[in-house]
């Protein structure tokens, strides 16, 4: 491995190590906690009054955090300004949220909306307030440090949701949750940088990286449209009922996407930065990412699609039986959106955020559309089964663009996914004969199905490798030591 490699597979480990923990943590213990004291309904409520927060956030930093990560020279003028910058939008944008707050109830139909939005506007000063930090420590590769502070921080909210919840405070113990979260990381990444941040601000710098900036934007409320107009369609069509069950199989679906593709790409989009003007060290990169995501998602979403009705049953009880359906077919949107993510890093390293506008608009009316047809039918699996179609439909174009823009065929892309892919069929198709030709397995405990179920999949997917891939285990292998050479040395 070369200086940069290392420091770009440490970063990852790092990072993925430390969002699986937090994920883990989040789903084993925190959610079936939360999940068994509140209801469906609170958890609908709370996904209301996020929508707007969610999408006020975007606003704050206008992608200038990303700008100073792939900077060639970042200047202390471009540190400061960025800076102050954000505050100033953090603080219109946490106005602008307080006062939406009825406007937002009456578009869900839900009363209780208001005084949640109206408390949890103070979320949007505070995460602008640890953007620029956590850019500076990004871009010099201290994700040892940005560890601590995702995991202080998710330990603090986890034990203030948990006692609100026991205490009886209901819906408000999920927004105090986020609350703290934010605080949490603003006060520590305000304390752990050591950005050249000055009582300065100057234009030149910031108006110098707007083109790039504003089509990261741009990309982003686009993007959050089509993470976010289902939840809005459900909540007002559907009711708040619905929304808590479809969130919480969306929370589900999303668990290996920012555990995995999310910890990677924070290594990995400084690491391409630095390298974005070579198309071979690129392309490298990008298939080594894709290698490495697929090996663990591909089998992790298709286990999870199969045994979702225990899976959820042993998390959150009884009465969060709906989601298990939604999960069964959400899992294979995660397991879609697992394998671009990588793309997105590429797009923004060689500075090409208008690619990544030009398809979170394309995706956005697909998705529109395709969530539109779902509330028509009027159920949410409906709503999940054509979200995975409109998935699937974009994924071809969408990558024959990145094999353009990396000078490689697609026979290269699927060879790399070759191995993961035959393996996860043959596990797939081993844990649905075991279903089939024991079902009294189905009527077992919720947790006693999982321990028969999931040590069977992860069998059959490691000899599968192990019997026709072993080319692929010798270099998984060989890159795991020589990380572990190089963390041995340092």
């Amino acid at each position: 491995m070369n200086q940069l490699a290392k420091k770009t597979a440490t970063g990852a480990v790092i990072n993925i190590s430390v969002i699986f923990t937090k994920n883990i943590g989040q789903f084993l213990i925190v959610f079936p906690i939360l999940a068994r004291i509140l209801t469906p309904e609170e958890f609908g409520l709370i996904a209301m009054a996020m929508t707007l927060v969610a999408f006020l956030t975007m606003f704050n930093d206008l992608g200038i955090s990303a700008a100073l990560v792939r900077a060639e020279t970042a200047s202390s003028a471009f540190w400061s300004s960025a800076f102050w910058l954000n505050l100033g939008f953090g603080a219109a944008m946490a106005i602008t949220s307080y006062l939406s707050a009825p406007l937002v109830a009456a578009l869900f139909g839900e009363p209780q909306v208001i005084v949640l939005i109206e408390v949890m506007s103070c979320m949007l000063l505070l995460h602008c307030s640890f953007l620029v930090p956590m850019a500076w420590l990004q871009r010099n590769y201290k994700f040892r440090t940005i560890a601590v502070i995702d995991l202080v921080a998710i330990l603090s909210s986890s034990a203030v949701a948990i006692y609100m919840a026991v205490a009886g405070y209901g819906v408000w113990a999920l927004a105090w949750q986020q609350i703290v979260l934010y605080a949490v990381k603003a006060v520590m990444g305000l304390l752990a940088h050591k950005a050249p941040i000055r009582l300065t601000f100057e234009w030149a710098p910031i108006k110098a990286v707007l083109p790039f900036s504003l089509s990261l934007t741009g990309t982003g409320f686009v993007s959050f449209l089509n993470r976010n107009i289902d939840n809005v369609l459900i909540g007002r069509y559907l009711g708040a009922d619905a929304l808590g069950y479809y969130s919480r199989a969306y929370q589900l679906m999303m668990m290996p996407v920012s555990t995995l593709s999310g910890g990677l790409s924070f290594a990995m989009y400084p690491a391409m930065a630095e390298v974005q003007s070579d198309t071979s060290q690129l392309r490298a990169a990008y298939l080594k990412a894709v290698s490495l995501l697929s090996a663990i998602v591909l089998p992790a979403m298709t286990g999870i699609a199969i045994v979702a009705v225990p899976f959820v049953d042993l998390l959150f009880g009884s009465q969060w039986g709906p989601v298990a359906p939604l999960l069964m077919v959400l899992a294979f949107v995660g397991l879609i959106q697992s394998v671009i993510a990588a793309a997105n890093d590429l797009w923004k390293a060689r500075g090409r955020s208008g690619v990544l506008l030009r398809w979170s608009i394309i995706r956005a009316f697909g998705f529109a559309i395709a969530f539109s047809i779902g509330i028509y039918i009027g159920n949410l699996q409906a709503m999940a089964t054509a979200y995975l179609i409109a998935n699937l439909i974009f994924l071809v174009p969408f990558q024959f663009e990145v094999f353009k823009e990396l000078e490689m065929s697609a026979a290269i892309w699927l060879q790399e996914l070759l191995p993961q892919f035959v393996s996860t069929l043959i596990m797939a198709g081993g844990l649905l004969l075991v279903k089939a030709s024991f079902p009294e397995i189905q009527t077992l405990a919720s947790p006693v199905q999982l321990l028969v179920l999931v040590p069977i999949g992860m069998a059959a997917y490691g000899l599968a490798l192990l019997a026709f891939f072993r080319s692929f285990l010798r270099t998984i292998v060989s890159d795991v030591r020589a990380l572990r050479s190089k963390n041995a040395t340092a």
